[in-house]
């Protein structure tokens, strides 16, 4: 099983237990990339045809911490004025890639609800750190709109 299909099938089981939750590989996220990729010049006749196969594949989902913190978080995403990210380098593992400018990353509630996309303008990498710059490209402020 691939690293992808393990955090899917871990997902599926955390769906099991609370269908509220949204995990990679769930409609919410799918239909939160469709609402938000022609924001960053994706189109939706590219994704029927595959022209851009990054267009049919969301970027990777995460949050910053659990409950409260992650609900700030996301409020602070949306406000634009949590604009920087930084991960410990001890976090990355011989032949992980890095970030790069231009990532895209969609940026989770509590509840893994998908809330705003944003694309790394910045990669900065130390021997302690690996922190990012992004830029808000697409907020939500309610429900994920439904899958087309």
């Amino acid at each position: 099983m691939t690293g992808y299909d393990e955090q899917a099938a871990a997902g599926r089981e955390v769906a099991d237990e609370n269908p509220d939750v949204a995990y990679d590989g769930d409609e919410r996220i799918t239909a939160f990339w469709q609402a938000a990729r022609g924001h960053v010049g994706f189109g939706k006749l590219d994704g029927i045809v595959g022209a851009v196969p990054l267009d049919v594949v969301p970027p990777p989902s995460f949050s910053y911490g659990e409950g409260a913190e992650a609900d700030a978080a996301v409020l602070e995403v949306l406000a634009g004025t949590r604009t920087q990210g930084s991960t410990p380098r001890a976090d990355f593992h011989e032949g992980d890639e890095l970030p790069r400018v231009g990532d895209l990353a969609i940026v989770l509630d509590s509840a893994a609800e998908p809330r705003a996309l944003i694309r790394t303008t910045e990669v900065t990498v130390t021997d302690d750190a690996v922190a990012e710059t992004y830029e808000l490209i697409y907020p939500t402020r309610g429900a994920t709109p439904a899958v087309d």
